[in-house]
Formats: C-alpha cells, sequence, structure tokens
C-alpha cells in the first residue's frame, strides 16, 4: 500500500539540475546567458521562437534558492 521513498535533500537535487543543464548545454547557447535560459525554460510560456525543452518541476525548490553568483559560477562550470 505504501512505498517506501528516501527522502531526497537540497544538494542531491541540485546535482541532477546540474546534470540536466550539461545534457541541455546545445540549448543553453541559444541564450544569452544561463540565468535567461532558465526563467524560459522554467516558465510555461514561450514567448521567444528557440525550440527549449522545459525544466522538470522537481527542480523548482533549487531554482527559487539560485542567487546571480550561482548562475556565474554554473555557467562557469558549463563553458559558457
Amino acid at each position: 500500500m505504501f512505498t517506501s521513498t528516501k527522502p531526497v535533500n537540497d544538494y542531491e537535487v541540485l546535482q541532477q539540475f546540474k546534470s540536466f543543464l550539461v545534457a541541455h548545454q546545445a540549448q543553453i547557447r541559444d541564450y544569452p546567458d544561463l540565468e535567461t535560459y532558465v526563467a524560459n525554460a522554467h516558465s510555461g510560456f514561450y514567448f521567444t521562437p528557440l525550440q527549449t525543452e522545459k525544466i522538470p518541476a522537481r527542480y523548482n525548490h533549487v531554482i527559487k534558492q539560485l542567487t546571480s553568483s550561482d548562475y556565474h559560477q554554473l555557467a562557469k562550470m558549463l563553458q559558457l
């Protein structure tokens, strides 16, 4: 009846989000910066002509906590 689930902490979700970004690096390069990509791919409304896969909702909590310096570090990691 009940399934046991392991609680996932923010660090694990952040690592998964980084993997998502690495997998979608080609799409990210079409945007002026990583923060713009996340804003467009995170929202359900696309007003740009770019074909962008929507970021899964499981990353919402982590995205809300990102600061501009975090975006800068992520962009550096992705070599953007």
